[in-house]
């Protein structure tokens, strides 16, 4: 089943407008943009636009094209010139390729081989294109990097330039490069599949024209950008508020009809705005709520001063200074029953007792008493304070004087003093509030400063007594006319506003609340155009929304990934085994290629061991990795008998004589029919890569030699280096030396002797030369591994006969005087110029005729 029969029947169970694209694309390779303008309409349509008059033309068995043409047109590259501030290139320098066949560059290291090879890579095909054209570090330039192109196309060349941070010119994409480095990316890395069978085109451009119809949409609604007009924060939460949250959801007839502010509207809000904003109850609630705490502030202030002069008060004090005066008179008794004992004057009273708490302190603290009685055994024989000797009347004196400190009566006096003495700090430390800080009671109740007056005289008045009877005793007539009722009255007047102001903030949140629905409608009101405006952009992009969502691209890239793992990765991997094949027979049967994933129209593969997880470059070696990165890349470029240019870039680094044998036949098999290019810097490659060629071909490749000279690489040289030379490429090269001598000036003895000198040199090389590969016609050589024991090659031996050896060997003795400094005495006997252009046609005779007796022998002893 062809990829077009395929797609039609993939595409019968998909939307219409996706057929008629298809249908579009099999018939024109490219979209016009009326075509993408019906696409949206036949889109739309399918999203249930009807006023579409449009109908799609579905894909259908006539469409598929009967034949399928492939285009047969490889671009060859014809030339690289000019490389300018690339490296250290010479900036005149380039390389001629030849447009068939192969072509092999040359170059030792630092010669450029490399610098040459980074700019294919960065610019034609390569699986690793990232590469950076430094600029010549050793002489640094300002000059933009460049580089000239001459490339073949349909018989036409095409000459352009690349400039630097610019992308490379479409057309150099035929040309297929491969490096060491590409290779590492084969082994290891997952990579987009280059194959694309005939056909698959198709979806692929589906995917982009999806991605064009999306952007066709997108345009349509970028200038649709009305914002929803904000509601303010503090009307968010009511009823209205919240329908407009979800009018996206609605009818816009719905929308429309609901947006209306009436005069009734306008006449109730401009109320609600009076009749809340007259006054604030929670305000007032929070005022009053401060103003009943102040005012019990004050009743507890005046209340403490009131319960001083109260009746229970009062009759406490009587009852004090009345205790008081009767304990003091059993004191007054007490003492002077002991008026006997007494020689000093204040006997009895409070510094006498005093002093006597004193002296027993101190007797306790300095262990002059037992520590608990006082006097004591130990404290009577001293007195604590003179420390003189007691006799018996002091010491009965203190004994006495300890009982009468001890007694009831002494202990009662004592307490009710310290009452009394309490009650009298108690009055004389009285203040009362000033008058400047109760102005709020003066607002509150009439009169009141005059009431505080009368207060404030009559405590002053009465304290002053009480000082009085507590001191002296005597009558004690006190009334005190209180302020706390009159303040205490305040409170249930407070309460009730808190009250009534409770009950209307009750009242108030109904009708703040019925004021803020009237406030978000007024709003909406006020902003129907642009609401309406947002409503209908909303819609429609909503709906243009639906429509890009019928432009999902995971379905058309599963068909691609069925498709290209059906017709591409496995022609591909049957195309690699192949070449892997050629080169190992083992591996081929252990390495595969399959799918790993597709994406976005692009299809991913890669290379692995079968059966096996492990990756390939922890088992096999380098060479391996090596061959199987090469088959891998060939595979690519030859694919569906594909013919596009290839460049080798040292393919046999790392590898043995074996697959440097296979890879050399390989190159020139595929240089057979397309452009191969081989830059390589190792001699012996150079020189099989050659022999295999003419040996397949019968004929020469084409070999470009690269020098470098003074710091600047790249140099193109006309030949390449003498040891890689055959028998007759060395003759050809001693006749141009030659050649070259007799063009110099006469009086240029120096220049013609080094061409002389240079000529003679490579004679007894071409001597050496001619040993392998005439007398032993190849049998064995310096630049192969093998000796080659065929009848064809060992004939020579049969052929050779004593005047074949005498000739050479009396060449080779004539022309090893060069390389041994035997003095003045070994200068006749150098070789001039025409004993050179003579032995060197002696030598081509001999050749000749030693190659055309061999042939004789070989076709009559076949």
């Amino acid at each position: 089943m062809s990829i077009y029969q395929d797609i039609l029947n993939w595409s019968q169970g998909r939307p219409a407008f996706v057929q008629d694209a298809l249908r579009r694309l099999v018939a024109s390779t490219t979209l016009t943009q009326n075509d993408i303008d019906e696409l949206v309409q036949l889109v739309k349509k399918e999203c249930g636009d009807n006023t579409i008059t449009i109908n799609p033309i579905p894909l259908n068995s006539t469409h598929i094209p009967t034949t399928i043409a492939i285009s047969g047109n490889y671009p060859k590259l014809i030339s690289l010139n000019n490389p300018i501030n690339i490296c250290a290139l010479h900036n005149q320098g380039g390389l001629q390729f030849s447009n068939t066949g192969l072509t092999i560059v040359y170059g030792g290291n630092g010669s450029g081989k490399s610098s040459y090879s980074r700019i294919l890579r960065k610019l034609c095909w390569s699986r690793n294109p990232s590469v950076t054209l430094k600029k010549n570090v050793f002489n640094p330039s300002s000059n933009q990097q460049q580089v000239d192109f001459i490339v073949e196309d349909n018989g036409s060349n095409i000459n352009f330039s690349w400039t630097e941070n610019s992308p490379s010119n479409p057309i150099l994409n035929s040309f297929f490069v491969f490096d060491n480095d590409c290779g590492d990316i084969y082994i290891n890395n997952e990579n987009p599949t280059e194959y694309k069978p005939v056909g698959i085109d198709v979806l692929e451009k589906l995917v982009s024209t999806f991605g064009s119809i999306s952007q066709a949409f997108s345009s349509s609604v970028a200038s649709y950008n009305t914002q929803k007009p904000g509601l303010p924060q503090n009307l968010l939460q009511t009823s209205t508020a919240q329908w407009y949250g979800t009018i996206e959801n609605l009818q816009r007839t719905n929308v429309d009809s609901y947006i209306q502010f009436s005069q009734a509207n306008i006449n109730r809000k401009q109320e609600l705005t009076t009749l809340t904003t007259a006054q604030n109850p929670q305000q007032n609630i929070t005022n009053l709520t401060n103003q009943r705490t102040r005012i019990n502030g004050y009743i507890q202030q005046f209340s403490q001063i009131e319960t001083l002069f109260d009746e229970q008060n009062l009759n406490e004090l009587i009852a004090n200074r009345n205790t008081f005066e009767s304990v003091n008179q059993a004191y007054q008794i007490a003492t002077t029953q002991l008026q006997n004992v007494n020689t000093l004057e204040g006997f009895g009273t409070n510094p006498w007792r005093t002093l006597w708490e004193a002296a027993r302190n101190y007797a306790h603290s300095s262990n002059l008493s037992d520590g608990q009685n006082f006097p004591s055994l130990t404290s009577l024989e001293k007195c604590v304070l003179c420390q003189q000797e007691l006799d018996e009347t002091a010491q009965q004196r203190l004994t006495t004087f300890n009982q009468f400190v001890l007694n009831d009566v002494s202990t009662q006096l004592n307490l009710i003093n310290s009452t009394v003495q309490g009650k009298l700090n108690l009055y004389n430390s009285l203040v009362i509030p000033p008058i400047e800080n109760l102005a709020e009671l003066e607002q509150l109740i009439p009169n009141f400063r005059d009431s505080y007056n009368q207060f404030a005289n009559s405590v002053a008045t009465f304290r002053n007594s009480i000082i009085t009877f507590l001191q002296n005793g005597g009558e004690l007539n006190i009334s005190l006319q209180t302020l706390t009722p009159s303040i205490t009255s305040i409170i249930p007047r407070i309460d009730t506003e808190i009250a009534q102001n409770n009950q209307l903030l009750q009242n108030r949140n109904t009708l703040v609340s019925e004021l803020n629905e009237l406030s978000v409608k007024e709003f909406l009101f006020n902003n129907k155009t642009a609401i309406l405006q947002y409503f209908d952009e909303y819609k429609y992009r909503s709906w243009i929304n639906t429509c890009q969502s019928q432009l999902a691209t995971n379905g058309i890239s599963r068909k691609i990934g069925e498709l290209m793992e059906n017709q591409a990765v496995s022609l591909q991997h049957q195309e690699f085994v192949s070449h892997l094949n050629f080169f190992n027979r083992d591996l081929a049967s252990k390495v595969l290629i399959s799918r790993t994933r597709t994406s976005q129209g692009n299809t991913y593969q890669r290379c692995g061991l079968n059966g096996i997880n492990d990756s390939i470059n922890s088992i096999l070696s380098e060479g391996e990795q090596k061959i199987i990165a090469l088959s891998n890349f060939l595979a690519e470029c030859t694919i569906d008998n594909r013919l596009n240019t290839i460049i080798f870039d040292d393919p046999v680094t790392s590898l043995d004589m074996d697959n440097r044998d296979k890879i050399s036949d390989k190159i020139v098999q595929l240089s057979q029919n397309r452009q191969i290019v081989v830059f390589t810097h190792d001699l012996s490659f150079l020189r099989l890569l050659i022999d295999t060629h003419k040996a397949i071909t019968s004929t020469d490749c084409t070999v470009i030699g690269i020098d470098k000279y003074n710091g600047i690489s790249g140099i193109v040289t006309d030949e390449i280096p003498y040891l890689a030379k055959n028998v007759q490429e060395r003759v050809d090269s001693i006749r141009r030396i030659l050649t070259e001598h007799d063009a110099l000036i006469l009086t240029d003895a120096h220049g013609r002797e080094t061409k002389l000198d240079s000529a003679r040199k490579r004679f007894r090389m071409l001597l050496e030369r001619s040993v392998e590969e005439v007398l032993s016609n190849k049998t064995y050589e310096r630049f192969s591994k093998n000796i080659h024991l065929k009848k064809g090659n060992l004939s020579s031996y049969i052929v050779t006969e004593q005047t074949d050896v005498d000739f050479l060997l009396n060449l080779f003795g004539k022309y090893s005087v060069t390389e041994h400094d035997g003095g003045t005495s070994t200068i006749p006997l150098l070789p001039n110029k025409p004993e050179i252009d003579q032995d060197i046609t002696d030598y081509s005779n001999w050749k000749n005729g030693f190659k055309i007796k061999l042939r004789t022998f070989q076709s009559t002893y076949n």
